[in-house]
């Protein structure tokens, strides 16, 4: 049997690569979506809790309108 020449494994060695590259640049893309989208859930939280909270605030108060 013969060794695969050169120029096979030089083109193997490319086509490796360029699929570590490629798999590379899309785990990136991915981390920068979920960075996106845990930035957009914590800012809907903080919306949602500022909103509960001065919900809560207006109940609370007394309705004649006097300070405690």
């Amino acid at each position: 049997m013969r060794t695969p020449g050169p120029l096979v494994l030089d083109a193997l060695v490319w086509v490796v690569f360029a699929a570590l590259f490629v798999g590379a640049a899309l785990l990136v893309k991915v981390a920068a979506v979920l960075l996106v989208v845990l930035v957009v859930l914590a800012l809907l939280l903080g919306l949602v809790l500022r909103m509960l909270r001065n919900r809560r605030a207006r109940r609370t108060r007394p309705r004649d309108g006097t300070a405690r």
